[in-house]
């Protein structure tokens, strides 16, 4: 295998639950919490309605309730149990992602469950780009897409979801690509998705901490626009 040298910058993944829900790579995480609330305000409404059942002194009705109100704790639990699992699942997911730039090249690797490796050649990416809606500002979060010669139409990208502190990135990662630098240097570990309070410098620290989902497509359509 070929030596690539050393790695210059790394980007690794970290988990944001409420962000996540702003973003596609979050669309089964919004099922879940749907599914949750659903259940809640189920019980809820067979809890207020207690009273008046209790109140019409029918055994028929009152079995109906019970069971009913069995259905519904069951449900919560369950429903609770699989949000817990999909976020579970997710966070492994970062943990198994690392994107690294080296002097000539860049490297996506996400070995959770099957292994998916990518490398792309600086001398073919020919555009990088950055975009951020209100709730990307707010959150300091971001979208980061890397647009290559292979690319034959717009909507086909590799995208950098959900990266935080995004605009310190872009430019570490536009200058590294044009330039062969990077303009401010992260704190560099040998597991990126480490626990970042073992960090002494808290800025650094965070330029590591990002999502990273890749899409490929030959369509028009803009690389963000999913289903």
């Amino acid at each position: 295998m070929e030596d690539k040298g050393e790695v210059l910058y790394e980007l690794g993944p970290k988990f944001n639950f409420f962000y996540e829900l702003t973003m596609p790579t979050g669309r089964k995480l919004k099922s879940a919490l749907t599914a949750v609330i659903i259940s809640i305000v189920l019980y809820v409404i067979l809890f207020l309605c207690k009273g008046y059942i209790v109140g019409l002194e029918n055994e028929t009705m009152s079995s109906i309730y019970n069971i009913a109100n069995i259905v519904c704790i069951v449900a919560i639990i369950i429903t609770i149990i699989m949000l817990i699992s999909r976020i579970s699942m997710q966070i492994m997911e970062y943990k198994g992602i690392s994107y690294k730039f080296y002097k000539d090249c860049m490297v996506y690797e996400n070995d959770f469950l099957s292994q998916t490796k990518k490398t792309i050649e600086y001398s073919n990416i020919r555009e990088v780009e950055i975009r951020r809606t209100v709730t990307d500002r707010v959150m300091n979060y971001g979208v980061i897409i890397i647009y290559t010669n292979a690319d034959r139409a717009r909507g086909s990208a590799t995208i950098l979801y959900g990266i935080k502190n995004t605009e310190e990135h872009y430019n570490n990662i536009e200058s590294l690509i044009h330039n062969g630098n990077i303009i401010s240097t992260p704190i560099k570990t040998e597991n990126p998705a480490s626990d970042l309070n073992t960090e002494t410098d808290l800025k650094n620290a965070m330029t590591r901490n990002e999502t990273y989902t890749e899409y490929n497509a030959t369509s028009d359509k803009d690389p963000l626009d999913k289903e």
